[in-house]
């Protein structure tokens, strides 16, 4: 099992519709740059098949049906595409080897992170 806990900051992706793209386009560099900071020095560790929870910490919840998985977005795409690379880009994440879950933690005012936990199956 390996937990990382990253100070990211995430949204709804599906509550910026109007949002400016070239501001979506910075979080979403950003999001990516600092997962992969965080991912690099485990990559020897992870293998498939896994389970992997992302868990959302910031001051006010999101819903958690729709609202919740979307703030992870593109932090999931880029997770499959580092444990499987060279896939075409958006595609890693129909891998049946890898299996998602999602959950958030009230933190405390102006607290925001993300925790990855990703147990391996047999």
């Amino acid at each position: 099992m390996l937990i990382i806990k990253i100070p990211l900051k995430t949204v709804s992706e599906a509550n910026t519709s109007s949002e400016h793209w070239t501001k979506k386009h910075k979080r979403h560099k950003k999001q990516k740059l600092v997962v992969q900071t965080f991912l690099r020095p485990h990559k020897e560790n992870i293998h498939l098949p896994c389970h992997i929870t992302l868990t959302r910490i910031a001051p006010r919840k999101l819903d958690k049906d729709e609202n919740l998985p979307m703030s992870f977005k593109y932090i999931k795409d880029y997770i499959c595409d580092f444990i499987t690379p060279g896939l075409q880009a958006g595609r890693a994440d129909e891998n049946p080897d890898l299996s998602f879950s999602f959950g958030q933690e009230k933190g405390k005012p102006k607290e925001y992170a993300i925790i990855i936990e990703i147990i391996h199956r047999n």
